[in-house]
């Protein structure tokens, strides 16, 4: 149900939806919170093309920050799939396209898992900028969707922006290329249907509060912090999924939350949060399929 909000105050991406005015949502099973987990594969350049923001001259290699990802997809990765296999968990991956181009391994690690795999954009440190012309953009999403379609054999229906980024037209060129969701937008605890001219496009939006990234190097929080967050952000959302669905999006990043001293933590929320009902365990699309059908 629209709110007072009128278009043009902010953007036209969506229409301003008060939940308590909304239709009651239902999950499968009348879960009371959909769990969404999402893997990120992703690839830190060892040099930016030139003309990329960020770019250097002459090229310096960021050894720490190489290492810190390329330790994630050698390392980290499989043991927190470890964590997730023991509690029946399977992740949504968010592959971008240098992962999808020269790790194979990787690749077929989730096509034996039978995984969701969304699309990543081209690597972490080239994200989608204002500058970026239109045409631009659209080859560098039709770039990161046609990647991931390639190395794994089926057609991405959802996007997650490296850094979150985004220009004002990214909605509707992601729309028009066949994507369904986008998880760049935290601004919700259910999906919605955003505007777009052309397809259909849903936000499903990450819990920001609980990225590793933004837990651990932004908001610097001690490590038992990270899982009594978690926790208590799930028990928040069982309780109030009681009178409407709400949804759990959980971002990892294996070169954060897959090293040895972070680990058990993640494996300790996951062990709290699988121990309720009420709780279902879905990827990206299997909850955007349910809300479009029960909206």
């Amino acid at each position: 149900m629209p709110g007072e909000r009128k278009t043009g105050q902010d953007h036209p991406h969506y229409d301003w939806s008060p939940l308590i005015k909304r239709k009651t949502l239902r999950w499968p099973n009348n879960a009371r919170v959909a769990l969404v987990v999402i893997l990120n594969l992703e690839y830190y350049d060892w040099e930016i093309p030139a003309g990329e923001p960020g770019a250097v001259t002459p090229f310096r290699p960021d050894l720490s920050a190489f290492s810190l990802r390329e330790y994630g997809n050698r390392v980290g990765v499989f043991r927190v799939l470890k964590v997730l296999d023991k509690y029946g968990i399977k992740p949504t991956i968010a592959m971008d396209k240098a992962v999808a181009d020269h790790y194979p391994y990787l690749v077929r690690e989730c096509q034996r898992r039978n995984l969701e795999v969304m699309a990543h954009g081209l690597s972490s440190r080239r994200i989608i900028h204002h500058k970026m012309s239109e045409e631009t953009e659209r080859a560098y999403i039709r770039e990161s969707i046609e990647a991931v379609a390639k190395a794994t054999g089926k057609q991405p229906v959802g996007w997650l922006s490296p850094e979150f980024q985004e220009s004002m037209r990214t909605p509707r060129l992601l729309a028009a290329e066949g994507i369904r969701y986008v998880c760049d937008w935290p601004n919700d605890e259910q999906p919605y249907r955003m505007n777009v001219p052309r397809g259909e496009l849903f936000s499903l939006g990450i819990d920001l509060d609980l990225d590793d990234i933004y837990m651990h190097f932004d908001g610097l929080r001690l490590i038992d912090e990270y899982r009594r967050i978690i926790t208590d952000t799930f028990d928040g959302l069982r309780r109030d999924g009681a009178t409407t669905g709400r949804m759990m999006v959980m971002n990892l990043h294996p070169w954060v939350i897959g090293v040895p001293w972070r680990i058990k933590y993640l494996d300790r929320a996951l062990a709290h949060i699988t121990a309720a009902s009420g709780v279902w365990n879905a990827s990206g699309h299997e909850v955007i399929d349910w809300f479009k059908a029960q909206a």
